[in-house]
């Protein structure tokens, strides 16, 4: 394993996609499939994950996967992730889905889940993930809950 890049601010990760929930993403009646929910926040979280690694990242487990009101055939959705907590040659995504109200522009969320990843090398191995520099509480309060989790996850093994 390679060593660590310098630490990374939070806002370097956040990623925002915006989708449109059209007939082939649904049921017969009319909600969303929640594995094409969960395919757009693999990529969401992918792609905040690789923002800070600056190498490829690959899904090791989504948590705690919370759906907690519907999706629409129609429905504007934005997937939103930012990294919580770096370490060795993982870290932890946040990665929250909200359906956005046409009219108002209002955001309402939708789903919600914590999500791992592995930054890999160009050879498939683990790699060495840069820091994560806790700038606000908020961040420092976000890090410690991602390793209390972490910590759950691994004895839980």
């Amino acid at each position: 394993m390679t060593v660590a890049p310098a630490p990374r601010s939070p806002r370097v990760s956040c990623t925002e996609m915006t989708e449109l929930v059209l007939p082939q993403h649904s049921n017969v009646l009319g909600g969303a499939f929640g594995g094409t929910i969960l395919a757009w926040m693999d990529i969401c979280g992918a792609i905040a994950a690789q923002r800070h690694c600056g190498t490829v990242a690959v899904t090791a487990a989504m948590d705690d996967v919370q759906f907690r009101a519907p999706i629409r055939v129609g429905d504007v959705v934005v997937l939103s992730a930012r990294v919580n907590a770096a370490f060795r040659s993982s870290l932890e995504v946040e990665v929250q889905v909200q359906v956005e109200e046409r009219a108002s522009g209002h955001r309402r969320r939708c789903v919600d889940a914590f999500m791992t990843f592995v930054s890999v090398d160009a050879a498939g191995a683990p790699a060495a993930v840069p820091g994560l520099l806790a700038e606000t509480a908020d961040d420092e309060r976000r890090v410690r809950e991602a390793q209390a989790r972490r910590d759950h996850r691994l004895a839980s093994r």
